[in-house]
């Protein structure tokens, strides 16, 4: 197995607790913010040892590579921490693990959303599974932005 991450911020013009509120209902909309996912299905729900929820999902992605279009399923788990940092996993096959986590620091200018990915996969698969997701969630974090941006704007001061 090889290793790498992919990191990524983004400044959101609205306030820290409406962009946590969309970080923590993303999965109630991934289909309209995701730019792979085609359907979510909500397995379950689980306490986790600090006490907090631990959603999980299955969820079917759709991904151009090359002249090819392929489609997969895999399992994801989220939850949002005790200090408010949204963390999930998701293991596709053969062998990939996302481990996610995403936060958010008040600003002067709104919201600074930072995210960090780690990768794990078949060394093969390595770059294109890291293009792949790094391609979806800016796509994703942009798509995001906006949503926010337009529905819940920071007030003029």
């Amino acid at each position: 197995m090889a290793h790498t991450t992919f990191e990524q911020d983004m400044l959101i013009a609205a306030p820290c607790e409406v962009v946590q509120a969309h970080l923590t209902h993303l999965m109630t909309n991934i289909t309209e913010m995701h730019p792979f996912v085609v359907w979510t299905r909500h397995v379950k729900t689980a306490s986790a040892p600090d006490g907090t929820n631990i959603e999980y999902y299955l969820v079917h992605d759709r991904m151009k590579l090359g002249l090819f279009t392929l489609a997969f399923t895999y399992k994801v788990d989220m939850n949002v921490s005790a200090t408010g940092r949204l963390v999930s996993n998701a293991y596709q096959s053969p062998g990939i693990h996302l481990y996610n986590q995403t936060w958010c620091v008040a600003s002067e200018d709104g919201t600074r959303v930072y995210e960090h990915i780690d990768i794990t996969a078949p060394r093969l698969l390595l770059k294109t599974t890291c293009a792949g997701a790094a391609t979806a969630h800016k796509e994703m974090f942009a798509r995001l932005k906006t949503s926010i941006e337009q529905s819940s704007p920071l007030p003029q001061s």
